[in-house]
């Protein structure tokens, strides 16, 4: 039973956190990647807002339609869409075919590890003891990867996929620790 009584429990949700703070550097990542594709406009940030509430929508009907997903089978999918946009934004693909499927192109492989990160989440607010305690932890996760973010000045913007690659693998271990306690 989950607790829906804001500030009853008292606690915190590792997994949530990590989950939180590897979604903003998804984000952020689309954001300046896909900025390449459609200029840098107001065009961009509405594309990637879509793109992520799609892909979360999407994600949150699957759970309902027919629950989460192993841990394993999640993390891992999620793992390898990460991996898979780490390599397309690493190449140049404006060769390849023409702008328009370029552009769909990439929003889908950037967007698309949310769609799996969705199904860790939801994993994790079922296991999680209260509402309250998965969203404050997810928020504080979230502002912690916007800190983050900032190394992309030093490190660059393909950083960002790997600062959310260790969060993730953060949020998965700490998911797997704290699931045998």
């Amino acid at each position: 039973v989950i607790n829906i009584v804001p500030g009853s429990v008292k606690g915190f949700s590792f997994p949530c956190f990590f989950l939180g703070a590897g979604f903003m550097l998804v984000e952020t990542k689309a954001i300046t990647e896909l900025a390449l594709y459609y200029g840098s406009t107001w065009i961009v940030t509405s594309v990637v807002i879509a793109a992520i509430l799609v892909m979360a929508f999407f994600a949150n009907l699957l759970v309902y339609k027919i629950g989460t997903p192993h841990i394993f089978k999640t993390y891992g999918l999620l793992f390898i869409t990460l991996l898979s946009g780490l390599f397309l934004t690493s190449i140049n693909i404006s060769s390849i075919s023409s702008p328009l499927f370029n552009k769909l192109l990439m929003t889908f492989v950037i967007s698309f590890p949310i769609f799996f990160s969705g199904f860790a989440f939801s994993n994790e607010l079922n296991k999680s003891p209260s509402i309250t305690v998965a969203f404050s932890s997810n928020i504080i996760g979230a502002m912690i990867g916007g800190f983050l973010e900032y190394n992309s000045m030093y490190f660059g913007f393909k950083s960002l996929y790997i600062f959310a690659l260790l969060m993730y693998i953060f949020a998965f271990f700490s998911s797997l620790i704290l699931s045998k306690k």
